[in-house]
């Protein structure tokens, strides 16, 4: 069997494991004929089985699906990376506008066209046990917008009779219901694509549409990703420093196995300063956009509170890099973020 990486006990533990247990997702038939080229590094992605509310949402039925930052865990150990393909469109509807101008159930519909939220499809990609990358379908996952407000009004309606008892209430006139739909839509994007993400990473990594409470007992989920062995990589080195040894100037394996290629002409260039255009830049997201991409994402409250607090700094007048102790604050609370997040699944920035 080709080199397996990892903890001993846990890959004894995914060996023994019997068929169709639904704590193993390794492919044991294809990691067998795995070309030495590549090694199967064997992880656990571990949960409190007497806590699943803290790793898993309850679903209903008695079955239970992944939180979001699991999701992210479950796709480093596949070694599922997001792809740059994406497809995003925004949903129109006919809506009748009464629910946010607060006029009562009975009165006439006030119907507008408008943008509601947004259709967002991505893909993603796993290196498979033959070398090869296998690529997910393209998961499709929109955020309706307008749906999720109107349910958050009517039930504050609903628990306040009218807005007749009680005075902790949030959305109780016409403005304030505006607000928080162009806040949401905001955000309408970032969730789209998260939630389409998280669609990818359930295909690739061969997950169930819903766990059992009884599948959730050994507090662990075991996967497999492939990755190019160590051996290679050392084969690959030498024949690279061989290469340069005998002068090839080309520092690769083909051309210590076919020799240097016919140098190139030495480019002629006028007196004039080369144009760069903005295809020739690799993009980058400014620091509002990182913390609007990010929050939507935040499990943990406090840190989402933080992060809220600071884009509301980062938009607001006051907002100024040379205001180091508070932009030296934004960028901890980003870094922060970004502990929690695995590295394949991080925004692009040049923030620090």
């Amino acid at each position: 069997m080709s080199k397996l990486v990892g903890d001993e006990k846990t890959i004894k533990w995914a060996q023994s494991a019997q068929a169709g247990d639904k704590s193993v997702y390794i492919n044991w038939d294809a990691v067998k004929d795995l070309p030495d080229e590549f090694e199967v590094v064997v992880t656990s992605v571990k949960y409190d089985p007497k806590n699943l509310g803290a790793s898993f949402s309850d679903i209903g039925s008695g079955m239970f699906m992944p939180t979001p930052d699991m999701m992210y865990r479950i796709a480093e150990a596949c070694g599922i990376s997001g792809g740059s393909e994406s497809e995003t469109s925004p949903i129109i509807e006919d809506i009748d506008i009464n629910p946010m101008l607060c006029k009562p159930i009975d009165a006439s519909p006030t119907y507008q066209r408008k943008i509601v939220g947004r259709s967002v499809s991505k893909r993603s990609s796993r290196m498979m046990e033959d070398g090869s990358l296998a690529f997910s379908s393209m998961c499709t996952a929109e955020y309706n917008v307008w749906e999720r407000c109107c349910t958050l009004w009517s039930n504050e309606e609903m628990y306040s009779v009218g807005y007749t008892k009680g005075t902790n209430t949030k959305y109780d006139n016409a403005y304030k219901r505006r607000a928080n739909f162009d806040s949401e839509m905001k955000f309408a994007h970032s969730k789209a694509e998260s939630k389409a993400y998280l669609k990818t990473i359930r295909e690739l990594a061969g997950l169930p549409t819903g766990f059992k409470g009884a599948d959730l007992v050994s507090g662990q989920l075991l996967f497999s990703k492939v990755r190019r062995s160590s051996l290679a990589l050392k084969a690959e080195t030498a024949a690279r420093l061989g290469a340069i040894s005998r002068g090839l100037g080309q520092p690769t394996a083909q051309a210590q196995l076919f020799g240097p290629s016919e140098p190139e002409p030495e480019p002629i260039y006028d007196d004039i300063e080369p144009e760069y255009t903005a295809e020739d830049v690799e993009p980058t997201l400014d620091i509002r956009t990182v913390f609007e991409k990010y929050i939507p994402e935040i499990t943990d409250l406090a840190l989402q509170e933080s992060a809220k607090r600071t884009l509301e700094w980062i938009i607001g007048p006051e907002y100024s890099i040379s205001n180091t102790k508070y932009y030296a604050k934004a960028i901890d609370n980003l870094k922060a973020i970004e502990a929690t997040i695995p590295e394949a699944f991080r925004q692009a920035h040049k923030l620090y």
